[in-house]
C-alpha cells in the first residue's frame, strides 16, 4: 500500500450546512480512473458513509492529485435520529486496489464562516474552529474531526408538540376552505379556460386542434391547484385514500405472524422472493400476503395501492426486492420490520447516495431506501457500499447471501433447465453458446436503450465460423433490439423478453457483457467472460463503479468490436481472474443463502412491537 498525503482544505459551516473540501496526493497509477473519497460521520449510535464528490483527478510528474468537495446538511446525515452532542468525522480513500481508512491529514487553509474564527490551540490543545452551532476540533494525526455541539440536545417540549399539531390542523382546515371557495369559482375558471383555448386570452403554447379538450382540462386543473394549493387529479386522490387506509390500519394491532412480499419490479413470485417463499410456505402459523405490481405509481392499480397502505400498517415483516417509491411516501409503523432483499449480487455500479454529487444521484434530504431495518447482501466486504448507497448504518446491512443464487448449487435443477433448453432449441446442441447480456444506457425504465449498431450480431456469427450460437439477452429497460438476419435466426436468438437470465447461464459457454451485474452469477458457474467496454470512460464519468473496472472484472476487457471477435477466436478470456473474484463477493458458497435470509425473517418476527 503506497503512501498518500491528505490535506483538509476546508471545513466550514454556513448555518447548518457543513462544507468540506480536501486534496489527496500520491503516486499515479494509469489503471485508476475512478478514485473515491468518503466521509464517515459517527454520531455514537449511527455511522453514515457519504461520498466527498471528486471534482478533479489529474496527473503530473508521476503523481496524482485529487480535489474533492461537497456540502452536507447536518440535520439530514442521520436518518430519524435527533442530533447528539458530538459527531465524529473521519475519511476513507480508495485508489485502485488500495483502501486507506481513518486517513491522517494535515490542515490547509481551513476556512471560517461568518460566525466563527480560527482559534489555533484553543480546544484542549487541538486546533479548532468555533461556529454558531458547533466547535470543530481537529485531531490531525488520528485522522479525525470532532463536531461538538454548542447547544443541548433536548426533546421537544409538550407545548411545542401541541403548537405543531395545532398548526397542522389549521393548515388542513384552511386548505379545505380554499377548496370550497375554488369550487364556487369553478364557473369563472371554466370561462377562463374556454377563452384561453379559443385564443381570446394569451396561452403559453400552440394547441393542436385535436388536443383542445385535453388542454382545457389541464388549464382548469392548473387554475384550481394554484388557488386552493391542493394537488388535484387521479394520482393525488389515490395517494390520499391510501394514506387514510394506512392511518386507520395503524390504529389496529400489528399481526405478529404476518409477512408481506411487496414488489414494484415483478408480477410473479420469482427472484429472491421465490426462494424465500419456498422455505416459509409450509409454516402454517404464518399469514403470508403478496402485492406484486411492476407498474410505476401513476399506473399502479388502485387495489394494490390500498393493499400496500394497509399492509405497511399491520404486517410484522415486510419484504421488498428493489426500490419501491410508495415505501417512502407513508410513515413507518413502530413494531414492524422492513427488509430489503436486494435483487443484485456483489457491488458493481454505484447507486443511490453513492452517486451523490453526480447527475441523478440521491441527495441527503431524500428518504429513499433509508427506512430499511435490514438489507441483505452477498458478502461482508460489500456491506459498507450498500450502507453508503442506501444511506443506512452499516449494522443494518447483513451478509446473508442472495437467495436466488442457491439455484447455482442445485445440480438437479441445472440438468432440468439444460434438458428443456435443448429440447426447445435442438439445433444448438452441437454449438457453443455465446450469451450477449449487456446493461442499459439511459436514465432508467422509460428511457433505457442499447446502441445495437455497435454490436453486429450477424457479423459476429459469420466471423466465428459457425462455432458459436449467439443468444441475446438485453436488460428489461432496453426497448430497442438487434436486427437479426433471417438466414441466421436458428442460431442467433433474442431471448430478451421470454427467458430467465439465470437459467440461460446454465447453457452458456462464453458470456459477453459490459457493466452488467450478471458477472457475479456467472462467476459462480466459472463461465469465461469478455467485457465490451466501448464507452468505458463515459460510463465511469456518468455512473461510476465501486471498484476500478480494469482491475476488478473477472475477464478480458476489449474496447472495439474487432478486438472482441479476435479474443473469442483465440479463446483469450483471462479466466484465471474468475475464482478470486467469486471468493471476494460471495461468503457462503453453499446454496444456503435462502435459509440464512429466512433465519433473519424469523428473528424479526420475534421482536417486540
Amino acid at each position: 500500500m503506497q503512501n498518500i498525503k491528505f490535506t483538509v482544505e476546508q471545513v466550514e459551516f454556513d448555518g447548518w450546512t457543513l462544507w468540506i473540501s480536501a486534496v489527496v496526493k500520491g503516486k499515479y497509477d494509469s489503471r485508476v480512473h475512478n478514485p473515491k473519497v468518503t466521509v464517515i460521520f459517527d454520531s455514537g449510535t449511527q455511522t453514515r458513509r457519504v461520498p466527498l464528490a471528486v471534482q478533479s483527478y489529474t496527473e503530473r510528474n508521476g503523481d496524482f492529485m485529487i480535489y474533492a468537495q461537497y456540502h452536507y446538511e447536518v440535520h439530514d446525515i442521520f436518518f430519524d435520529e435527533p442530533l447528539g452532542q458530538k459527531i465524529s468525522v473521519t475519511f476513507e480513500v480508495m485508489y485502485g486496489d488500495d483502501t486507506y481508512q481513518n486517513v491522517p491529514f494535515v490542515l490547509g487553509d481551513v476556512a471560517k464562516n461568518q460566525y466563527g474564527e480560527l482559534t489555533g490551540k484553543g480546544f484542549e490543545g487541538m486546533e479548532g474552529i468555533s461556529s454558531r452551532h458547533y466547535n470543530i476540533l481537529f485531531e490531525s494525526e488520528n485522522g479525525k474531526i470532532d463536531l461538538c455541539a454548542r447547544f443541548s440536545a433536548k426533546k421537544p417540549s409538550i407545548a411545542k408538540k401541541v403548537i405543531k399539531r395545532i398548526k397542522g390542523v389549521v393548515a388542513v382546515i384552511w386548505r379545505l376552505i380554499l377548496l370550497l371557495i375554488s369550487i364556487c369559482l369553478l364557473p369563472v375558471f371554466i370561462i377562463d379556460g374556454l377563452l384561453t383555448v379559443i385564443g381570446i386570452l394569451p396561452r403559453e403554447e400552440k394547441i393542436n386542434t385535436r388536443k383542445k379538450i385535453k388542454y382545457f382540462i389541464k388549464h382548469l386543473r392548473f387554475r384550481m391547484v394554484r388557488f386552493c394549493k391542493i394537488r388535484l387529479g387521479i394520482l393525488p386522490a389515490k395517494l390520499a385514500i391510501m394514506h387514510v387506509v394506512n392511518r386507520f390500519a395503524a390504529r389496529c394491532k400489528i399481526k405478529d405472524n404476518r409477512i408481506v412480499f411487496l414488489s414494484n419490479r415483478r408480477t410473479d413470485l420469482s427472484g429472491n422472493f421465490e426462494f424465500v417463499y419456498r422455505l416459509l410456505k409450509n409454516d402454517k402459523n404464518l399469514d403470508i400476503r403478496f402485492v406484486l405490481d411492476d407498474r410505476d405509481v401513476r399506473h399502479m392499480s388502485f387495489k394494490n395501492m390500498l393493499a400496500i397502505g394497509y399492509y405497511l400498517a399491520n404486517a410484522k415483516v415486510i419484504l421488498v426486492d428493489d426500490y419501491m417509491e410508495l415505501l417512502f411516501k407513508l410513515p413507518r409503523r413502530k413494531g414492524n420490520t422492513l427488509i430489503q432483499l436486494w435483487h443484485a449480487c456483489g457491488a458493481f455500479k454505484t447507486f443511490g447516495c453513492s452517486r451523490m454529487g453526480k447527475k441523478g444521484g440521491q441527495n441527503l434530504k431524500s428518504p429513499n431506501h433509508r427506512n430499511y431495518d435490514y438489507a441483505t447482501v452477498s458478502s461482508d466486504e460489500i456491506r459498507k457500499f450498500y450502507a453508503e448507497g442506501f444511506g443506512l448504518p452499516i449494522e443494518k446491512v447483513v451478509a446473508t447471501g442472495v437467495p436466488r443464487t442457491d439455484i447455482f448449487f442445485d445440480k438437479a435443477y441445472k440438468e432440468k433447465v439444460t434438458k428443456e433448453f435443448y429440447e426447445k432449441y435442438p439445433k444448438l446442441k452441437d454449438k457453443k453458446i455465446l450469451l450477449f447480456a449487456p446493461t442499459f444506457r439511459g436514465n432508467g425504465k422509460n428511457s433505457g436503450y442499447y446502441p445495437t449498431e455497435l454490436f453486429d450480431v450477424n457479423a459476429l456469427y459469420e466471423a466465428l465460423g459457425e462455432e458459436y450460437a449467439i443468444i441475446v439477452k438485453h436488460h428489461p429497460f432496453v426497448h430497442n433490439r438487434n436486427t437479426i438476419d433471417p438466414k441466421y435466426q436458428d442460431y442467433i436468438i433474442d431471448l430478451s423478453t421470454n427467458s430467465e437470465l439465470n437459467d440461460l447461464l446454465f447453457v452458456t459457454d462464453l458470456l459477453v457483457t459490459d457493466y452488467s451485474s450478471v458477472v457475479f452469477e456467472a462467476s459462480l458457474l466459472e463461465i469465461p467472460m469478455l467485457f465490451y467496454g466501448f464507452d468505458l470512460e463515459q460510463y465511469i464519468a456518468t455512473r461510476g463503479f465501486y471498484y476500478e473496472f480494469e482491475t476488478f472484472v473477472p475477464g478480458k476487457i476489449v474496447y472495439h468490436f474487432d478486438e472482441l471477435i479476435e479474443a473469442v477466436k483465440k479463446g483469450d478470456f483471462e479466466s484465471e481472474k474468475i475464482a478470486p473474484f467469486r471468493d471476494r463477493f460471495f461468503d457462503g458458497k453453499d446454496g444456503k443463502s435462502s435459509q440464512r435470509t429466512v433465519d433473519l425473517i424469523y428473528k424479526s418476527l420475534k421482536k417486540p412491537n
